[in-house]
């Protein structure tokens, strides 16, 4: 297991003592034909940096991190077509040049049918200088690591090395691999500021069947399957990277059987993945920061020749996401994020489309701060058990926009993948209390066609403000849940249909009025209560039509005699449809009521009502 750079600290130690040395520029050797020779210039050296702050993620040695070698020892390789030449340590057959020993190898020119191969002993570390490569070969690898401690390759500044493999192997019967332009059965680093593009045209781009680490660099990468593969781990610390695939992932870590690996890990970067089947998978975790990333999976939310067999997802992970800081903008046709246990996103900027949910975990989900907008979703955000602690979250969603259901996602039901909604029993089933949804900080404001915040079990809040626009069709309410709605604290405003109404629990410590109206109330049309000397404590313009509405604020007292006002205007401050207190307005009377109960529920009059009395399950 290599050793984890905890501290950011201890990396810019490297760093610094490093950055008095000069990056390699040496010239281009001729490429007239192959030729291995020992480099006599003087020897170079340079760290790749990083602008991280915060402890990596992803593991890195120094000796990932340095682009340096020595000149002076260093075995110049010159490809080309037309002859062969042979040095200690580098084997050339045909078109396949072979290194077998520990070294550093400063490669150059072309192959048009050939191979690079490293076939070195378990011990010896290998370094490859790709400086303006270009390699084709049409029957297997363009470079493939067969055996090494390890291989690190850097990529020149201002350089391309351009890898090409075939559409068809020659491989032994029974076997699988290689499957890759460039392929490796060892750890495979890869650093530098040069560009690597990548053709994968049998199966994926690049691959470790160990370790994959990219430290820097600019990757053009397309691949009938996927983009990059590692099996223990995929650490990416920082470069640009534009991956496509047609059959498979953007980035994928395989190992299953190993808790500690399986992994993939992002530090920083910039990406632009099209991927046909995930944008990025790892089998056990997938941790993100300071990365801009951009995903779209399949034809994205729009997708409509997609497979129920197949996984269409943005980010998806077997065990744990963790998201913490940067910007990312995901286009999928399956969930955007997903993870088969637990989700957490501290921090980042969110921009999302999806045919089916926004965020998914099947067991713990834990939003603590950052920017989430799921612009288009069927559920907006599902797990078993929801946290809401900080951030600015915005959902619209067919169905449900917060549904703390739960379990897995399964091939019945009627979202886009058969992914039904795990929706609370409503009024009168049993409540499972492993359910929660638990909200305390932060903004969220969801727009739903299904329920708006629902919970198969409880629901409870302590801060923050909620504003929810329900559904405007029977079947479903802008508050659905089975245990109790416990509220102690923090705005809630929530409009919907009023067949299914449900209002705050009578366990609660902070009021809440719930009210039915005689008829369908307009979108866009200003709801206020004012309190005995017409000051507004919460004026709200809803972004559809409703027939129930629920409202709690700090400033609601039992006791005390409120007024509902409908129309008008106000100079307040608007957030959301949600405007700041204090200011009157100037529409139309309702009624009047007194708040009795701490979950007092009325008519638009303010004429006291039960559920029975309007139809639905009124207060609890």
């Amino acid at each position: 297991m290599k050793k984890r750079l905890i501290y950011s600290l201890l990396l810019s130690s490297m760093i610094l003592a490093a950055c008095t040395q000069q990056t390699d520029s040496s010239s281009k050797a001729d490429s007239s034909n192959i030729s291995i020779s020992t480099n006599t210039e003087n020897s170079t050296s340079t760290v790749a940096t990083s602008s991280n702050d915060t402890a990596d993620y992803g593991d890195y040695e120094e000796e990932d991190l340095t682009t340096d070698y020595d000149k002076d020892t260093a075995t110049k390789i010159s490809l080309s077509d037309s002859s062969t030449s042979e040095a200690e340590g580098v084997t050339v057959k045909d078109q396949t040049v072979t290194i077998t020993k520990a070294g550093t190898y400063v490669i150059t020119g072309s192959l048009s049918d050939g191979q690079l191969v490293v076939s070195a002993g378990k011990e010896d570390k290998v370094r490859l200088i790709f400086d303006d490569v270009s390699i084709t070969n049409s029957t297997g690898p363009a470079v493939s690591i067969q055996s090494s401690e390890k291989v690190i390759t850097t990529l020149v500044k201002g350089t391309t090395t351009t890898l090409t493999d075939g559409t068809n192997y020659q491989l032994a019967t029974g076997e699988t691999e290689p499957d890759a332009a460039f392929y490796s059965k060892e750890d495979l680093v890869i650093n530098g500021e040069g560009t690597l593009k990548v053709n994968g045209n049998y199966s994926n781009g690049i691959r470790s069947k160990d370790d994959l680490i990219l430290i820097s660099g600019t990757y053009d990468i397309k691949a009938k399957n996927n983009a990059l593969k590692g099996k223990d781990a995929v650490s990416i610390r920082d470069g640009n990277y534009t991956l496509t695939t047609t059959e498979g992932d953007g980035i994928q870590a395989t190992n299953a059987e190993d808790t500690e690996k399986g992994y993939v890990a992002i530090d920083g970067g910039t990406f632009k993945i099209s991927s046909s089947r995930d944008g990025i998978q790892a089998e056990t975790n997938v941790s993100i920061q300071n990365a801009d990333l951009s995903i779209k999976t399949a034809d994205g939310s729009q997708s409509q020749s997609v497979s129920a067999e197949e996984s269409y997802k943005g980010i998806k992970a077997g065990s744990k996401i963790l998201v913490s800081s940067g910007t990312y903008t995901i286009d999928s046709a399956d969930d955007a994020i997903h993870s088969n246990d637990t989700a957490e996103i501290t921090g980042g900027t969110f921009t999302i489309t999806t045919g089916d949910d926004g965020v998914h975990a099947d067991n713990e989900l834990t939003i603590s701060d950052g920017k989430l907008a799921i612009n288009e979703s069927y559920e907006g955000i599902e797990a078993s058990v929801i946290s809401i602690k900080g951030g600015d979250t915005k959902v619209t969603a067919s169905d449900d926009g917060i549904n703390a259901g739960g379990g897995s996602d399964t091939n019945e039901g009627t979202g886009q993948f058969g992914a039904d909604s795990f929706g609370g029993p409503g009024g009168g089933e049993e409540a499972d209390d492993s359910k929660k949804l638990t909200i305390s900080g932060g903004t969220l404001t969801v727009n739903a066609e299904g329920d708006g915040l629902d919970s198969n079990g409880n629901i409870t809040m302590t801060d923050g403000t909620v504003i929810v626009n329900g559904p405007t069709s029977g079947g479903n309410g802008s508050l659905d849940y089975g245990g109790t709605f416990d509220l102690s604290g923090g705005t809630l405003i929530a409009v919907g249909t009023s067949d299914m109404a449900q209002t705050i629990s009578d366990s609660s410590s902070q009021a809440a009025v719930g009210i039915y109206f005689d008829s369908s109330q307009s979108a866009n049309t200003l709801l206020s209560l004012t309190d005995a000397d017409g000051k507004a404590i919460a004026t709200f313009k809803p972004s559809k039509a409703y027939q129930y509405a629920v409202i709690s604020t700090p400033d609601m007292k039992q006791g005390e005699t409120y007024s509902i006002i409908s129309g008008g205007s106000t100079d307040a401050q608007e957030t959301n449809g949600l405007y700041e207190t204090g200011t009157k307005t100037n529409g139309d009377k309702l009624g009047s009521f007194e708040l009795t109960d701490i979950a007092t529920t009325v008519s638009q009059s303010g004429e006291a009502v039960s559920g029975t009395q309007m139809g639905g399950p009124g207060g609890r």
